[in-house]
């Protein structure tokens, strides 16, 4: 599984998305979560990383990107076709934004989220992977 998370992460940084070592995957109850900031110019392009994520994931694989766009926390969250039916997208980015000061919701596959409070982006990020429960 960790040779597996370890492809997916150069496949994804190989696809000229510049992240460096922005992101970062753990596993959690055989479940692989993918966190990472990046720097877009708004949620059209979030989204669209967030599809090349989802599908660098193939299966077995959740994602959390964020964004700071003219002060303001951007979120996506993707969720591989496999686990929709036991994890939404939807729910998690809601969950998630409310650690920002926000709200969001969308689809169980992929869904987009904002909030104000860009000091806790960090933190949200190194949490993301323990609010997830099977």
């Amino acid at each position: 599984a960790l040779e597996m998370t370890l492809g997916v992460l150069a496949e994804f940084k190989e696809a000229g998305n510049g992240w460096g070592n922005a992101m970062c995957i753990v596993e959690r109850d055989g479940v692989r979560v993918a966190t990472g900031k990046v720097s877009v110019d708004d949620m059209d392009q979030l989204k669209s990383l967030g599809d090349e994520l989802r599908s660098a994931l193939k299966q077995g694989g959740i994602g959390l990107l964020a964004a700071v766009v003219d002060d303001k926390v951007q979120l996506v969250c993707v969720v591989t076709d496999d686990l929709t039916s036991r994890f939404k997208a939807g729910s998690l980015v809601g969950a998630a934004a409310k650690r920002v000061g926000g709200g969001g919701g969308g689809k169980p596959h992929l869904a987009t989220a904002g909030g104000k409070d860009v000091a806790a982006l960090d933190a949200l990020l190194s949490e993301f992977p323990t609010m997830i429960n099977s």
